[in-house]
């Protein structure tokens, strides 16, 4: 099992980066990390996005400025194709993903990479992943339709469009409640934490990306 994590905790005292920690110390060897709110990913500008457009659905290879440009996301891609295991840990911004983790997947949501078109219709090459979300809002927020939580959907609909296999979510939701219900809430999340990862070590190594094309 090879777990990679992509955190963005920039918060001093996250209680997410305490589940994540929480997470990362049941893991044997330790993960990769890759820290958003250390370095920010970048964003698609003019150069990358034109970039992108002509290497990834044209074939046509980018000049050596342009490839600079694009290097920063397809070292992300080539770190979440060489794990099984990912681990996404973001607080909530507003109901939804901050900015950064978007341009993560932005990043790495790439054509003949992580997802292709065969015979019309979507396939994601990701197809050996999983994923563990840890999450955490001062709101509680029910699953569904009309939901404030756009966060957990996004993500589940973003992961499984490059192929993933299941993205289990740990969410510790309420966290403007009194200490004693947010205590306890913690401790649930943690405690739903353990039975993800115990899972994980549990089952049979699986195959990994597609090789791109």
């Amino acid at each position: 099992m090879a777990v990679h994590v992509v955190r963005y905790t920039p918060r001093t005292g996250s209680r997410t980066a305490r589940l994540l920690e929480h997470a990362i110390a049941q893991l044997d060897p330790a993960p990769v990390v890759t820290d958003l709110a250390t370095t920010l990913p970048p964003l698609f500008d003019t150069t990358r996005v034109d970039g992108y457009v002509a290497r990834n659905y044209g074939g046509i290879e980018p000049a050596a400025e342009t490839a600079a440009a694009l290097a920063p996301m397809d070292r992300y891609v080539e770190q979440l194709r060489a794990a099984d295991r990912i681990i996404l840990a973001t607080p909530m911004y507003n109901f939804g993903l901050p900015a950064a983790v978007k341009a993560w997947f932005d990043a790495v949501i790439q054509k003949d990479r992580t997802w292709t078109v065969r015979d019309g219709a979507y396939e994601g090459w990701l197809t050996g992943h999983r994923a563990l979300l840890i999450t955490t809002s001062s709101g509680q927020y029910e699953d569904g339709p009309g939901s404030y939580d756009l966060l957990t959907p996004t993500v589940r609909q973003l992961f499984g469009f490059m192929g993933f296999a299941g993205v289990d979510v740990v969410a510790g939701q309420g966290t403007a409640a009194p200490a004693e219900v947010v205590d306890r809430r913690m401790a649930q999340a943690r405690a739903e934490i353990d039975r993800v990862i115990a899972a994980w070590k549990s089952e049979a190594p699986t195959s990994r990306a597609q090789p791109a094309r």
